[in-house]
């Protein structure tokens, strides 16, 4: 079998969280070119707009007038996301645990859990922060790898 070429979206948007939804319905546009089921593509913009939402809050403090870039990459056994920024750099990159009751309201956290969510949806995460450059990388197999 010859595996087809990947093709990256690549998308960049100013730090301000009211430009994240746009960067939500790409990720929904890329993801009908794929083999993923109608029900993963909402799962694949939560993560990515987690994604994006804790680099524009964490890493540039919510301060407008900064980029963050977005790599959205259809690969023949996957799709895998890329989000880039050149603000701080995460401290720890640990997903948070779920240390709370989820039947009592009240003990849910209000924020923190974007990590958990996308290291409890997609297959592989990983962090890495280069001269000035912090890039989140997930992605989702198409089908499971083989052990």
């Amino acid at each position: 079998m010859i595996n087809k070429p990947s093709k990256t979206l690549y998308l960049s948007i100013e730090s301000r969280l009211c430009d994240v939804a746009l960067v939500g319905h790409a990720v929904r546009g890329v993801c009908a070119c794929s083999p993923l089921k109608l029900e993963a593509y909402g799962e694949m913009e939560v993560c990515v707009v987690e994604a994006l939402n804790n680099a524009i809050t964490h890493a540039y403090k919510r301060q407008e007038g900064y980029r963050v870039d977005t790599a959205i990459t259809l690969h023949h056994d996957r799709i895998s996301f890329e989000i880039t920024d050149e603000g701080n750099p995460m401290e720890e990159f640990a997903p948070r645990s779920l240390e709370f009751d989820p039947e009592v309201i009240g003990s849910i956290p209000e924020n923190g859990m974007g990590l958990f969510i996308i290291e409890t949806l997609m297959d592989e995460v990983s962090y890495s922060s280069k001269n000035g450059r912090n890039t989140l990388y997930f992605c989702r197999y198409f089908t499971q790898p083989q052990a």
